[in-house]
């Protein structure tokens, strides 16, 4: 018996890709383990930091000290930027992000020799998966590939490809009326570069999202990572005109200072982002954002940061994951002079953790006695489940059925969600967008 493990890092799209190199190895007669031992090991890796190269690296050689019989197939963002230094890893196969397409005859082709299989990252979107290997009650759609902007920090646009590649829309609504029919509670939608969407064949994410509005089923949506300018007008009203659309974004803000942005390359300034925010806020005002924040950017002064510190308490953000400035070679920002001292990135990164937990922890207080619409997804204990709300905001409450919907009552805050109880064992109800 041919077994695979497939161990994922890094975004949604990584997590999709996964999911197709799994299909197409169980049609070809692999047996695709969730966990445990296996006779091959494909590592899906990223590139976003160093630290994440780190572990990367570290998982690898823990697999190989236990398995030194595997087959090791690493691939991914860290694999197709840095093919040279993979090669001196313990694996068997480096393989570039479009070979993942063709993972079959990749695998199949091992002869006892490593193999460097990369090429330049350009080909269409157009693969479709039918599902999710690891039974999870959401799913990803990729709908892009590619990013053409110009992050000074951002290696990932080299390892993407520059050009916006976009799936036709037939080929999307094929796959999201699959997905429902299978009984997929929610879909997440996923690119590169996704509020570039369509850019390259004359369509946009807006009208993907119209194609999907009047599709029937027991299902939500929610978008995945989009940039500053291309939360249009278009954009707005979608999510005023379709309920199954989650009200949550997630919006990569970088810095709240104007002169840091200039220097990272990004299209907008603060004044931007803040409208943004106001026009999301007047659809709902539990509007959920959640965000990205770089801190220690070369030439990021005191002040700058502070600017970063006041944007963060104005906007109260839902959630923000936090990254030290990691100089990623050939980018721009990797020569940029006024690098910021080590410590210093670790104290603003303490720092700001503290601010994103206390405007995390207003954000909850506010919902406490309102109703929200929850996933369930996994059980805490026998007789508790948890999951996530229309919001993006983690719930516990008591239940016993995990991959269903459950109408709840926010009761109080947990350490980094909320206790909730089921509107089916409490009297009264209020209103679930209020």
């Amino acid at each position: 018996m041919k077994t695979v493990r497939i161990e994922t890092f890094g975004c949604k799209v990584n997590q999709y890709e996964s999911e197709y190199m799994a299909e197409q190895l169980e049609k070809a007669g692999y047996v695709v383990l969730p966990d445990g031992d296996a006779s091959y090991y494909i590592v899906n890796s990223c590139a976003v930091t160093k630290e994440v190269e780190k572990k990367v690296k570290r998982l690898i050689k823990s697999i190989r000290n236990r398995n030194r019989n595997a087959k090791i197939i690493l691939t991914g963002c860290f694999a197709q930027l840095s093919p040279d230094e993979a090669k001196n890893l313990p694996v068997n196969m480096v393989l570039g992000i479009d070979e993942k397409k063709h993972i079959v005859d990749h695998i199949n082709s091992l002869n006892g020799k490593q193999q460097i299989v990369v090429s330049e990252p350009g080909r269409p979107v157009y693969e479709k998966v039918k599902g999710s290997f690891e039974n999870r009650t959401r799913s990803y759609i990729k709908v892009e590939d590619g990013c053409d902007n110009t992050c000074t920090y951002c290696a990932i646009r080299l390892a993407r490809g520059t050009k916006i590649r976009s799936k036709p829309l037939e080929i999307f609504k094929d796959e999201f009326v699959e997905m429902v029919a299978k009984g997929y509670k929610e879909i997440v939608i996923t690119g590169v570069n996704l509020g570039k969407y369509g850019k390259d064949m004359g369509s946009s994410l807006a009208e993907l999202l119209k194609s999907i509005e009047k599709i029937p089923g027991d299902y939500r949506v929610r978008l995945s990572s989009i940039n500053v300018e291309d939360v249009n007008e278009e954009i707005v009203e979608a999510f005023k005109q379709n309920p199954r659309l989650c009200p949550h974004l997630h919006i990569s803000v970088q810095s709240g200072s104007d002169d840091v942005l200039k220097k990272m390359g990004r299209k907008y300034k603060i004044s931007d982002f803040m409208r943004v925010v106001d026009k999301l806020k007047s659809i709902d005002p539990d509007f959920s954002i959640t965000t990205d924040i770089i801190v220690g950017f070369p030439g990021e002064t005191d002040d700058d940061f502070q600017r970063t510190l006041d944007l963060v308490e104005k906007v109260e953000f839902s959630r923000i994951h936090i990254f030290r400035f990691s100089p990623r070679p050939g980018t721009p920002a990797s020569r940029i002079v006024g690098s910021v001292p080590e410590s210093k990135k670790k104290e603003r990164l303490e720092v700001l953790k503290k601010k994103a937990k206390d405007v995390s922890i207003r954000y909850r207080k506010r919902i406490i006695g309102k109703e929200r619409k929850v996933l369930a997804e996994w059980y805490v204990m026998k007789g508790v489940l948890s999951g996530y709300d229309e919001y993006y905001v983690k719930h516990e409450f008591v239940g016993d059925s995990v991959g269903e919907f459950h109408s709840v009552r926010v009761k109080s805050l947990s350490e980094e969600g909320v206790i909730s109880c089921r509107v089916d064992m409490v009297e009264g109800k209020v209103s679930a967008r209020g």
